[in-house]
């Protein structure tokens, strides 16, 4: 059976390339800035570029989230072709996307759009989007999403705090506390986008194991990937131990995309994964 709703995601799902043609799974950008110039995530910057760009500046970028009208553009096109649409955006803590994503489908009359905030970031997003598209009607998509909203999770090794300072997604004296001890900070994004610490590591190379292990202690799960900023070779270290771990699960490495870069900065890395 031909499925008859479109599925919808933004830039922060870092969902992988092949998903997208595989699920038929549309991807609208979120935007960042370096000074003047605008880039889309993804579309006209890649990871790798975006990285490169932000070692080489002196300030930080800054990110904006999709307008309700190009959102609105997005929906018109697909009702061409489709009879409803399930849309799964980025944590509304986190940013403005989701709002938008809402004023963007109440502008386009006669076609159903399922908001869903997925309150979490990164490829818990993407293992959402799979999982409508492999719903057979709109409602039992939306039913399976909505419930796996709150067993999605994202524990994320950062090698410096200096971003998320930066950024106002954390306060100074935190930052600097991090700073002073060259801590490497281990975080949990939970339910309602919340961000937690788990634990503070000395070294990289104590926190890498003590990230495989808390990940252990949070099983079983439904989906799990391995996410990176520029560190690709742990990414799939940390993945071949996990494969033996969990055969039957597909367990992808990707580099996070621009948008959260900004955020984590470079030489992050992340266990995303859906609770079962």
């Amino acid at each position: 059976m031909k499925r008859t709703f479109a599925v919808v995601t933004d830039s922060t799902s870092d969902l992988p390339a092949d998903w997208s043609k595989r699920y038929a799974i549309e991807v609208v950008p979120l935007k960042v800035l370096f000074g003047q110039e605008t880039f889309r995530d993804g579309v006209d910057m890649t990871s790798d570029q975006f990285f490169t760009r932000l070692a080489a500046s002196s300030s930080l970028p800054t990110t904006s989230a999709p307008s309700p009208g190009e959102f609105a553009e997005v929906y018109r096109r697909l009702a061409k072709d489709h009879d409803g649409c399930i849309s799964i955006h980025i944590g509304a803590r986190l940013s403005a996307t989701a709002e938008a994503a809402r004023v963007g489908a109440e502008a386009v009359e006669g076609f159903k759009v399922s908001v869903i905030d997925s309150q979490s970031v990164s490829m818990p997003m993407a293992f959402l989007c799979r999982v409508a598209a492999e719903c057979e009607s709109l409602e039992e998509a939306t039913t399976a999403v909505e419930q796996r909203v709150p067993k999605c999770r994202v524990l994320a090794l950062l090698d410096t705090l200096r971003y998320l300072e930066m950024g106002g997604r954390l306060n100074r004296a935190q930052a600097m506390i991090g700073t002073m001890l060259d801590v490497k900070p281990l975080l949990l994004v939970s339910e309602n986008a919340e961000i937690k610490p788990v634990e503070r590591v000395r070294t990289r190379s104590r926190a890498i194991p003590r990230m495989v292990e808390f990940f252990r202690s949070e099983q079983p799960v439904e989906h799990v990937a391995v996410m990176h900023a520029q560190a690709a070779d742990e990414a799939t270290s940390i993945a071949a131990e996990l494969r033996k771990e969990l055969p039957d699960l597909e367990i992808p490495v990707g580099q996070i995309g621009c948008v959260l870069g900004t955020h984590t900065g470079p030489k992050a890395l992340g266990l995303v994964y859906i609770k079962k």
